[in-house]
């Protein structure tokens, strides 16, 4: 008898650490189990951070406060840096995105529990065209998500920026928080590699062409998985297989913001047009990643459909683009001029397709 009660206590010692473990896991943090937007403010030295142009950003003391539904909110000291290249050009923009740096025990029960490190992309200038283009980039991080598990979260929010000198005026707009990549490895039980890899066919040749493939549909040309341009690459603890996971992609041509250009080292003009980087394959290799991108058609058009935040010309717009992508995949020859030339490349002419 004796025996069985310790038996039974550490059943149930066991039961509530599985428990404690599984309320924590990567796969349940609260922050993006939803997509209704999220209200903050962000109080912070803005000046700072609008000049701060060194390669090497210094974190800064801030603070977030959450607003919530019921009129509750949530004050979590952090520490906050501008990051980024391109959108940190004062000539180009107002504001820069940032990144949070957050203390892990004052997340706890609030909606950044876990969270560590967060990355915020928002409206860089103060004009409707940038604010539809950061809301446009967050639709490319949901479509990547409904492709794959392999890929970024990203939660909306409504934030409003004010200097804790008070010396300008307060800023709101929209933006939107990315997963940190510690916070993907663990989701994933993989290793987030920080060295360059020697070529992009390291990684399983069904990661590369399913990356490649989303970039192509979406326009996108701003990207090399083995110099980890706009890519970053993980390993999986239990194979050590390599994957690419992308991000930063607001140079794509679904979009088209005034600033993004093609690259002089491939033949393309305008990111409108679409331009394949993907491997060099066999014959029929990529009747599978195809048939994926077919199976995710519906699901990629209800979610920007549904998608309340945007003009309904620029979901038109979005929509029609991607309705050109999906000719070319049901079309033979379309789709070996696409894919398998890889190595001759072939220009797709986007005006030559109805």
């Amino acid at each position: 008898m004796k025996n069985h009660f310790f038996i039974i206590k550490a059943l149930i010692a066991l039961t509530i650490f599985s428990f404690n473990i599984k309320s924590i896991s990567a796969k349940d943090l609260p922050l993006f189990q939803s997509d209704e937007p999220l209200e903050l403010t962000l109080e912070a030295d803005v000046i700072a951070l609008i000049n701060d142009k060194s390669d090497e950003p210094e974190y800064s003391p801030a603070r977030i406060i959450h607003h919530q539904e019921d009129y509750k909110i949530d004050v979590l000291e952090i520490k906050v840096k501008a990051r980024g290249h391109t959108r940190r050009n004062s000539d180009l923009c107002d504001f820069p995105p940032l990144k949070f740096n957050f203390k892990k025990k004052s997340v706890n029960n609030t909606v950044f529990e876990g969270q560590d490190k967060l990355k915020l992309v928002a409206q860089c200038r103060q004009q409707e065209e940038f604010d539809n283009y950061v809301l446009e980039e967050y639709l490319l991080y949901k479509t990547y998500n409904i492709i794959t598990e392999e890929s970024y979260k990203v939660r909306l929010v409504n934030i409003t920026i004010i200097d804790n000198k008070l010396r300008i005026p307060e800023i709101q707009m929209m933006g939107f928080l990315i997963e940190d990549d510690k916070a993907l490895a663990k989701r994933l039980d993989a290793k987030s590699f920080k060295e360059l890899i020697y070529s992009q066919d390291t990684c399983t040749d069904f990661s590369v062409d399913r990356f490649a493939m989303f970039q192509f549909m979406v326009g996108n040309t701003d990207w090399y998985i083995n110099t980890k341009h706009n890519t970053d690459i993980f390993k999986y603890k239990t194979n050590n297989s390599f994957i690419p996971v992308p991000y930063d992609f607001d140079a794509a041509g679904v979009i088209k913001t005034i600033y993004a250009k093609p690259s002089n080292q491939i033949p393309i003009t305008d990111v409108r047009q679409r331009y394949f980087k993907g491997s060099c394959r066999d014959f029929g290799a990529y009747a599978p990643t195809i048939k994926l991108f077919h199976e995710k058609r519906d699901e990629i058009y209800a979610l920007y459909s549904s998608f309340e935040y945007l003009p309904k010309y620029v979901i038109k717009k979005s929509l029609k683009y991607y309705d050109k992508f999906y000719i070319i995949i049901n079309d033979p020859e379309l789709v070996n001029a696409s894919f398998f030339n890889v190595c001759n490349p072939v220009l797709i002419d986007l005006n030559a397709i109805n």
